[in-house]
């Protein structure tokens, strides 16, 4: 018994000892990673979208993290064909937000909105998660997307090669 009071006693020691250093260390550490997706951009889809060749779409992305919490918002509208109804029209939460060299991938949920796809009814899509990845390459940023209500696997800060080449522009990225 004796033997084991005696090594609780230095390791009680140390763990008092240790606290207050543990809690300068984090008072005094360096900023955590700072990334941030900010802007928009709009555009026609090329030939490539199929079906949806020749529709515009428009993206609002406003999303920061400090490389442990991620907020923000984002906002999608797809237009269809002269005589059509809108396609899609939505907006959310982003949770998840990654960037480096001018390229971040957010993703999130969609609190609320509405997609018709062609052949199907109206369906809410609130709840379904998204996701965005942007190239910031000054005024000819690219970018792609995922939706999960059109079967895309969406996992958290999950991304796609950014092939889409919006007319306009005016993402920034920053991490």
């Amino acid at each position: 018994m004796r033997r084991h009071i005696a090594l609780a006693t230095p390791i009680a020691a140390l763990a008092l000892l240790s606290a207050p250093s543990a809690a300068v260390s984090d008072a005094t550490a360096p900023d955590r990673p700072a990334y941030a997706l900010r802007g928009s951009a709009s555009g026609t889809l090329p030939e490539s979208f199929g079906q949806w060749a020749g529709e515009k779409v428009r993206f609002a992305i406003d999303a920061r993290s400090d490389g442990v919490k991620t907020q923000g918002t984002f906002d999608v509208f797809h237009a269809g064909k002269p005589g059509k109804p809108t396609v899609g029209d939505f907006e959310g939460r982003i949770g998840c937000l990654v960037a480096g060299d001018g390229i971040a991938v957010a993703t999130g949920v969609i609190t609320k909105g509405y997609v018709n796809v062609e052949g199907k009814p109206k369906m809410d899509v609130s709840g379904k998660k998204v996701s965005f990845t942007v190239h910031d390459k000054g005024r000819r940023d690219t970018m792609f997307w995922m939706w999960e209500f059109l079967g895309a696997p969406v996992n958290d800060c999950q991304g796609t090669a950014p092939m889409f080449e919006p007319s306009k522009s005016s993402f920034k990225v920053k991490g």
